[in-house]
């Protein structure tokens, strides 16, 4: 399986304590249900599921994250659901693709409006926005969430038809733009689970109170996603910066939220007792 590591020398031990206090940075957490309690005690390194790209869904059509059903990849008629039927046959095991869908703040929107037959969405670590029409995901797929194959032995037969599929795939013109902003999102998926749907909004009112604080909140959008694993660790908080890889923290509580800012998004370091992607050594 492919794995993703960091160097450690871009890693600080612990997340800073607040330099002030927003109106809800000390805000006490409500509790949980005896059977959905936040676990404490499992080290985070190394808990992020392995991802060689995540695509990031912004047109499911749903308001808001409070009104997305728990398993959207089963709802009939939804992206999620039409490449969940068909990733066994299409994507590689060896490079695993994460499908989340987001409600995002403030996020650039296509130039004109989505059509009812048409998807929008961010792809990491590309950085790309793709709007492409849903009679070509099938295309699409093969053209961004699957590597591409090494040569084989010569078959003459085989190249042709591989070369007839290639010209009509490439006759598919897809919208596609640089994702310029960097992006902050928090699981709040609350009918998946109640964890995190306590966590997701305290956190997103957090990082918006501190980016706007920080003058950042131009270049630095926030927003919440669905199920992305780990809703035992809760708050979940994915980061993708402008360059590199993602980052994923776990156990993240309003009043870590100025730690990120000024220690991950400043000055890209990553808080290792926070971290859920992968340590040397770990």
């Amino acid at each position: 399986m492919l794995c993703i590591r960091r160097s450690l020398s871009r890693f600080v031990d612990s997340c800073p304590r607040p330099r002030y206090d927003t109106g809800c940075t000390y805000c006490e957490i409500p509790k949980f249900p005896a059977d959905k309690q936040i676990d404490f005690d499992r080290n985070l390194n190394g808990t992020q599921p392995e991802t060689w790209k995540h695509l990031l869904i912004l047109s499911h059509g749903y308001p808001s994250m409070e009104a997305m059903p728990p398993r959207i990849e089963l709802t009939p008629a939804t992206l999620s659901s039409e490449i969940n039927a068909v990733k066994r046959q299409m994507l590689s095991p060896m490079h695993p693709v994460a499908v989340s869908n987001v409600v995002v703040n403030n996020h650039t929107l296509p130039n004109k409006p989505l059509g009812p037959q048409e998807h929008f969405v961010y792809l990491y670590p590309d950085r790309k926005s793709i709007r492409f029409e849903a009679k070509d995901l099938a295309t699409f797929i093969a053209r961004y969430l699957v590597p591409e194959e090494k040569p084989e032995v010569y078959n003459p037969f085989k190249q042709e038809v591989e070369k007839t599929q290639r010209i009509q795939q490439s006759s598919i013109e897809f919208e596609e733009q640089d994702i310029t902003d960097e992006l902050v999102l928090i699981c709040g998926h609350g009918s998946r689970d109640v964890r995190c749907g306590v966590m997701g909004p305290l956190l997103q009112r957090e990082f918006d109170q501190v980016l706007t604080q920080e003058n950042m909140s131009s270049h630095v959008k926030t927003g919440q996603i669905t199920h992305v694993g780990g809703h035992a660790y809760a708050g979940n908080v994915v980061y993708f910066p402008r360059k590199g890889e993602s980052v994923w923290y776990g156990r993240v509580f309003p009043e870590d939220v100025q730690g990120i800012v000024d220690t991950t998004i400043k000055q890209g370091v990553i808080i290792r007792d926070k971290y859920r992607g992968y340590v040397n050594g770990a």
